[in-house]
């Protein structure tokens, strides 16, 4: 039932086989139109994926809520169902990635084999906006979040 409201998002379309990958670019965090569940909500992060011989690489950079800088999380995105590692997480250790299509894809965050967090990544307005639908999965500090970036 999402993907379907997913295809509906305005901008929402499929990629030319030729077309590089909508994700590759600089994504800066709109704290405005985003909403941290329960907060508080990093000062400024900022994503970026760059094409690579072996793939895409992702890194990101953050300023948390107190103006500290924190170490860059960085992943090979690898969308093969497998885990790989992620360095610079204070939530997991390997990330697990699956794409739906272009515009659309699931992560699966794991620390020593337990899932930790669960994202949903969405590219919209035609490849303008990038929103990451972001869960982790504690009893005891559940974290729902909505975050959105602006490509650059």
């Amino acid at each position: 039932m999402f993907a379907a409201v997913v295809l509906l998002l305005p901008g929402f379309h499929v990629r030319a086989a030729d077309s590089p990958d909508p994700i590759l670019g600089t994504w800066k965090l709109n704290l405005y139109r985003s909403k941290y569940i329960p907060g508080p909500a990093p000062r400024s992060q900022t994503r970026i994926y760059r094409q690579t011989p072996a793939g895409i690489f992702c890194t990101i950079d953050t300023v948390d809520a107190q103006g500290r800088t924190q170490a860059p999380i960085e992943f090979e995105e690898k969308y093969d169902g497998k885990e790989h590692p992620i360095t610079g997480s204070t939530v997991g250790d390997a990330l697990v990635l699956t794409r739906v299509n272009d515009y659309l894809s699931e992560a699966t965050m794991k620390h020593a084999g337990i899932v930790t967090a669960v994202t949903r990544r969405i590219i919209t307005d035609n490849g303008k906006t990038l929103m990451l639908i972001y869960r982790e999965t504690s009893s005891e500090h559940p974290v729902d979040n909505v975050i959105v970036y602006d490509r650059q």
